[in-house]
């Protein structure tokens, strides 16, 4: 579509969204349609259990980044929180626990929203920018999907970082 021309309406969009979701498009096309009818929190039990590697997964490389950077603040904040509380053993443990569960929970109830709304974000901009339908197609289902790229890469560092550990002794 030219940048010019009128957005189209919500149901108008559904195969662009299909594309970007790719493999796993039914399962948020559902999540979609609760989300035009008003529910924005819905769980998500990948969110849950991989939390930030389910981020990656989904292409979600801003909010993995500040999921990360808030995980080591918040870290860094119940250590201190444990520490001035003097606790220790099982106590100390039962709050690393409940950090741990309560933001697990978390990604578990907002991931689909990130998802959701960062589909609707790249749709919207492909559809003002693409040259044609063919061509917003073939850009949708590049952007979105999934992805195991960052989980490599990772994988990668810390086989190097093993390494220069080993070899550093």
């Amino acid at each position: 579509m030219q940048p010019h021309a009128p957005q189209p309406e919500p149901d108008d969009t559904d195969d662009y969204f299909h594309a970007y979701f790719g493999a796993d498009a039914e399962y948020y096309m559902d999540r979609l349609e609760q989300y035009r009818q008003g529910r924005k929190l819905m769980f998500n039990w990948g969110a849950f259990f991989f939390g930030i590697a389910w981020m990656l997964y989904r292409k979600l490389y801003k909010e993995a980044l500040l999921a990360m950077a808030t995980i080591v603040v918040l870290s860094f904040l119940v250590e201190r929180l444990i520490q001035t509380a003097g606790l220790t053993g099982g106590a100390a443990l039962l709050a690393n626990n409940a950090f741990t569960i309560g933001w697990s929970l978390l990604l578990g109830f907002i991931g689909n929203w990130l998802y959701l709304r960062q589909a609707h974000v790249q749709v919207q901009k492909v559809l003002a920018q693409a040259p044609g339908q063919q061509a917003a197609f073939a850009q949708l289902q590049q952007l979105g999907g999934i992805t195991f790229i960052p989980h490599i890469i990772v994988a990668a560092l810390i086989a190097v970082l093993l390494l220069l550990t080993q070899f550093s002794r």
